[in-house]
């Protein structure tokens, strides 16, 4: 798998969707100069520092990024990403209740955002989870 430490060093904004809770990790990188939040649903991360507590499926939101990362595809698709934008498309099939897509590989997670660009994908040894990285097709 990625090492999204690594990968984020390269940006110098990021967003994350569907993320839970990574309130460390968004401190870490606003510490070290990256301009990141996170857009989240659940109501638990209203009044969060560096959270946009909003459904960004259905709700007005700005998704202006060099890099989005889509932590749980599976519980949210579709999301209509910003063409050229690079992505880190993370998903399962674990089938938990709501999930409206799950998702059961890498070329799966492809076709459903139009990445045109791979620059890695993969998946746990178990073959539940896929990722992959690359930049949405501008059409």
């Amino acid at each position: 798998m990625i090492s999204l430490e690594q990968v984020c060093m390269k940006y110098d904004r990021i967003i994350i969707l569907a993320s839970n809770d990574v309130r460390e990790f968004l401190r870490t990188l606003n510490n070290i100069g990256i301009d990141a939040i996170a857009i989240d649903y659940d109501p638990k991360f209203e009044n969060t520092m560096s959270y946009v507590n909003k459904d960004f499926v259905f709700d007005d939101v700005d998704l202006t990024a060099d890099l989005i990362i889509h932590k749980n595809v599976e519980k949210t698709y579709p999301v209509e990403l910003p063409e050229g934008t690079d992505v880190i498309l993370i998903g399962d099939n674990d089938q938990h209740n709501g999930d409206c897509t799950p998702i059961k590989s890498c070329q799966q997670l492809i076709s459903l955002y139009d990445v045109g660009e791979i620059y890695d994908q993969g998946c746990d040894e178990e073959e539940t989870h896929w990722y992959v990285y690359g930049k949405i097709r501008c059409r």
